[in-house]
């Protein structure tokens, strides 16, 4: 049985960063871009199940916040592109919920292990656990706002969805250059793709790209 979990997930990964090139090659808005970005959060929300599961089969703390960290950026980038009127529902409540109370614990976790000088982990559970902390609180500062709507939707999907891919390239990073150092590996894609998503948010901005 976990053998098919761990292949399901592998083989779920390997589709969500195919349906993810495919998404940010094609037209926004578009049949294909829309297509595409329902497999991709499909597949992402395989792969996350999929490792919170084996995450708890054979317990791994990190890599089940880890995990929760991923689904929470496709969940909101999902919800960003189908909830048009911006207006949060309960489902969008109970996911900041668990972002914002894995925030916290990633954050003290790692902290903890940081003053017992335990490597490479602690740190990248500040670094996920800060980002994850910092968007559920501002999903809900902006929600307060009001109806979260326009170009600021669509720059929160695309931010998202591309915060997603981050994520995959991670883990499939992780896997295959294990030669690597740790903090190389887990925090790279994050600081190669991050100015995209901010070259991307500012295009949308200036209403570059449309719905």
């Amino acid at each position: 049985m976990i053998q098919m979990i761990l292949f399901l997930h592998i083989m779920a990964g390997i589709a969500a960063l195919a349906a993810a090139g495919i998404a940010v090659g094609s037209a926004k808005g578009g049949r294909l871009h829309r297509g595409s970005g329902n497999i991709y959060t499909l597949a992402m929300a395989i792969v996350g199940i999929s490792a919170l599961v084996l995450a708890l089969v054979h317990p791994n703390p990190f890599l089940f916040a880890v995990g929760v960290f991923s689904l929470y950026l496709v969940f909101t980038g999902w919800r960003a592109a189908v909830v048009r009127d911006g207006k949060p529902r309960r489902f969008d409540h109970a996911g900041g919920a668990v972002m914002t109370l894995s925030g916290l614990g990633m954050l003290g976790w790692g902290a903890q292990g940081v003053l017992m000088g335990k490597g490479a982990h602690p740190v990248i559970l500040l670094v996920f656990g800060s980002i994850g902390l910092t968007l559920a609180l501002s999903d809900w500062r902006d929600w307060a706002r009001g109806p979260v709507a326009g170009k600021v939707r669509i720059s929160r999907h695309l931010s998202r969805m591309l915060g997603g891919t981050i994520a995959t390239i991670t883990a499939a990073a992780v896997v295959n250059l294990a030669f690597l150092p740790d903090l190389l590996v887990w925090l790279g894609p994050t600081a190669l793709i991050t100015p995209l998503i901010f070259w991307w948010t500012a295009r949308v901005t200036r209403g570059a790209i449309r719905a």
